[in-house]
């Protein structure tokens, strides 16, 4: 009887009942095997821009400063004390722009954890949670590093107006190329974890 009535329905009929078959197990296979659509709410995906560009900023200001203790030093073998103070107070004026940036980076960060909660899978949510842990790592490898940065500057300052011996200076040196290299992989953490967030 069933295949007597299908053979007389009007071939628009069967198009119609195959194309809501074929919606119906879309629909169940979305709904009930668990295939999750990533949700992501507009106001992480513009903080978390935010946040990668403020922190490759940061990695720039690391890397220049890491170039200028090289020429400060080779000034200091020549005795250009004068031309080294200069090199002293840019690398001062770079620190302060260094800490603003920070300041900008944990604001955008904050954004990012405020929407966590609205972010669909939970690996995914999970995923962006470990970038930022990264991220807020990152400022606090670099307010050690701000902090390295002024006793160095202090001390070089002292010692080239014959304040001092700049006994510590190797040793800050030392310890700012240390932060300096952590804030630089926390950074690739940070876009490492992006990458796996995107194709989560």
């Amino acid at each position: 009887m069933i295949s007597n009535f299908y053979s007389k329905t009007p071939k628009r009929i069967k198009l119609l009942i195959l194309f809501i078959i074929i919606i119906l197990i879309a629909y169940f296979v979305l709904r009930f095997l668990a295939i999750d659509l990533k949700e992501v709410p507009e106001e992480f995906l513009i903080a978390r821009q935010e946040a990668s560009i403020i922190a490759s900023e940061i990695v720039a200001i690391s890397s220049q400063s890491a170039g200028n203790f090289k020429e400060i030093a080779r000034l200091d073998g020549e005795k250009k004390y004068n031309e080294a103070l200069d090199l002293i107070s840019q690398e001062l004026e770079r620190n302060k722009q260094a800490r603003e940036k920070a300041i900008e980076l944990s604001l955008q960060l904050e954004i990012m954890t405020n929407n966590l909660s609205q972010i669909f899978p939970s690996s995914a949510s999970q995923i962006a949670l470990g970038a930022i842990t990264s991220e807020t790592t990152l400022i606090s490898r670099l307010i050690t590093y701000n902090d390295y940065l002024n006793q160095l500057l202090e001390i070089l300052g002292d010692k080239f107006l014959g304040n001092g011996n700049g006994d510590k200076i190797m040793e800050l040196i030392e310890k700012i190329n240390e932060e300096a290299r952590a804030i630089n992989e926390l950074n690739d953490k940070f876009n490492e974890a992006m990458k796996e967030f995107d194709s989560n």
